[in-house]
């Protein structure tokens, strides 16, 4: 048995019982040279007054001793001392009593007189050895007992932190009282604030994910709700702690990757009470569900719905391209021909077509039709939603400029030392709306 460095090897009793001076010295004498504490004791009651004493780990005892015979002592040895290793020697005489004994479980061993020196020291050796096994796995239960308390206190830090946080993300929606528009801003910020998630990911993923829904073919509404739930899509990561999303997530443990997917539950309780967005909670929810019914929840394609097809698309090309897969950064035609692998399988061939097909991802959109702050007129359309530098969401796609807005972009222009790139859609819009910016 090995031990560590930093552990003392444990020296083993050993007691020798006999009632013959010559055999006690002869046995002295054979056991010198091996690593054991050997204790001499010449009757069954002195035996028993030094273990009462002394713990010992192997007991071996002369079978025919005046007032208290061997199996007899080993016998209260048994009863008093169950851990130890147990050994007889015996005339050819005793050898019908002796092994009544062993069959009564009170001897591990008997050795016949004359003894064989060799066979004596690897009978200990096996009794120590057994109860070397025994210390090993009280070490490692004690061990496993320490390290699943450890756990569970790590369990119910975490859990109390993830109810802390879903605590937060409830108190800031149950504040929002006004717009949707509002809370889907201020759900987004709270993600893109904390330094452990990327929001600039969260625009790109959304952005695609809204053109990908619009070249499929889908309502303005889904469009839009694809577009919202790209933007929150890794919501339920502010459940976890930063270890188990920081590294790309092939490096991740299994743990930790369970851990990773578990975001999507997370979020599904975070948005519970803000029932007019379960349309939302339901494509974040599915979003790691494979096409074939291979995912988190083994649901089929139909069952699957699809603006969650659509999100799983958008967000694995760019955590390829980001290298937040493998850890590798791919370019576009790379991440491309690597999600085509999974046609079919991961993600839905149909959509994914569309990814594949599109020349332009990646590119800049809207290199025409933006303008600043200062250029702006009450009654212009906001064609994409509008960060700020640190990727806190400002204006929400959609929103209908005034005067007011118009004022306090341009002053964020100019406490922020430059302008904004502001898409605007090309269609004229038919009727205006103060709406107030967020502050």
């Amino acid at each position: 048995m090995h031990t560590s460095d930093n552990q003392v090897q444990k020296k083993y009793t050993v007691i020798f019982i006999d009632d013959e001076p010559n055999i006690l010295r002869a046995i002295k004498r054979a056991l010198f040279k091996m690593d054991i504490n050997l204790v001499l004791a010449d009757s069954g009651q002195k035996a028993l007054e030094i273990l009462a004493k002394t713990p010992a780990h192997v007991v071996i005892s002369d079978m025919k001793m005046p007032s208290m015979s061997g199996a007899e002592l080993l016998e209260q040895v048994a009863e008093k001392y169950p851990d130890t290793f147990r050994v007889v020697l015996t005339g050819f005489a005793d050898i019908d009593s002796t092994i009544k004994a062993v069959n009564q479980g009170r001897i591990h061993r008997y050795l016949q007189k004359p003894w064989d020196n060799q066979e004596l020291m690897n009978t200990i050796e096996e009794g120590l050895e057994r109860i070397r096994l025994k210390d090993e796995n009280a070490r490692l239960q004690k061990l496993t007992a320490a390290q699943n308390k450890k756990l569970k206190d790590i369990n119910m830090q975490l859990e109390q932190m993830v109810q802390k946080r879903t605590r937060q993300i409830k108190a800031a929606l149950n504040r929002v009282e006004k717009h949707n528009q509002a809370i889907e801003q201020v759900l987004f910020n709270v993600i893109s604030i904390n330094p452990d998630i990327n929001g600039k990911f969260a625009i790109e993923v959304s952005e695609l994910a809204g053109r990908l829904a619009k070249e499929a073919g889908q309502e303005k509404d889904m469009v839009k709700l694809v577009k919202y739930a790209g933007l929150i899509c890794e919501l339920g990561l502010l459940g976890l702690t930063p270890d188990d999303y920081r590294l790309p997530f092939s490096k991740l443990n299994y743990q930790q990757q369970q851990a990773y997917l578990s975001q999507t539950r997370k979020a599904a309780e975070i948005l519970a009470p803000a029932h007019q967005m379960q349309s939302v909670s339901d494509i974040i929810e599915f979003q790691f569900e494979h096409y074939n019914g291979s995912g988190l929840y083994n649901k089929v394609a139909k069952e699957i719905p699809v603006g969650a097809r659509i999100l799983a698309i958008a967000r694995d090309y760019w955590r390829l391209v980001t290298g937040r897969l493998s850890g590798i950064e791919m370019a576009p035609r790379e991440a491309k021909l690597e999600m085509k692998k999974h046609k079919n399988t991961r993600y839905d061939g149909e959509i994914l077509d569309i990814l594949l097909n599109a020349q332009d991802v990646g590119r800049p959109l809207y290199m025409d039709n933006t303008v600043s702050a200062t250029s702006l007129k009450p009654g212009m359309v906001l064609g994409q939603n509008l960060y700020n530098d640190a990727h806190i969401l400002i204006l929400p796609e959609g929103h209908i400029f005034s005067e007011s807005t118009i004022s306090k972009l341009a002053q964020f222009e100019r406490e922020r030392g430059k302008k904004f790139t502001i898409c605007l859609k090309k269609e004229e819009p038919e009727t205006a709306e103060d709406v107030p910016a967020a502050g």
